[in-house]
């Protein structure tokens, strides 16, 4: 019985060490999705020489994510459209706890729609069957010049 509970210990641990965080993190990987990288794109304003690449992946239920990577290789935005919600505990990494902590609080009744603002993470989410939108980014994180309100 020992042995059977290490075992799962094990696993769980393993488990969690081969998933991908993506906000302040690496990209996603969500598996079996088709993904397409874009090329980087430079800011607007030239002069700042800030670089970033957008990822984008369509999943099987046909959601489109796309996760903002700066030229380091670190996730500061992501946002998502389509008829099913991506796993955002995938998608926001260690800021997942932020949004369901948030939600907790809201009372159940019209909960279509979630907005966190925080000096560490911004996550808006909204919403409903088959239609289902969001955006999250850390603002200490944004390069230069970068503008929330284009991402897609």
């Amino acid at each position: 019985m020992r042995h059977a509970f290490t075992l799962m210990l094990f696993l769980s641990l393993l488990q969690g060490a081969l998933a991908y965080a993506a906000l302040g993190s690496s990209p996603s990987d969500f598996g079996g999705g088709k993904q397409i990288r874009q090329a980087a794109r430079s800011l607007a304003a030239a002069d700042t020489g800030a670089v970033y690449t957008i990822s984008q992946a369509t999943l099987d239920s046909g959601t489109v994510v796309r996760e903002y990577v700066d030229a380091n290789g670190v996730v500061f935005a992501v946002s998502w459209n389509g008829p099913t919600l991506p796993d955002l505990r995938t998608l926001l990494g260690d800021k997942f706890t932020v949004m369901t902590s948030n939600a907790a609080k809201r009372p159940k009744a019209g909960h279509s729609q979630l907005a966190v603002n925080q000096a560490d993470v911004v996550i808006v989410s909204n919403g409903h069957m088959r239609a289902f939108t969001g955006r999250a980014w850390i603002p200490g994180a944004l390069p230069a010049g970068f503008d929330t309100g284009t991402m897609e």
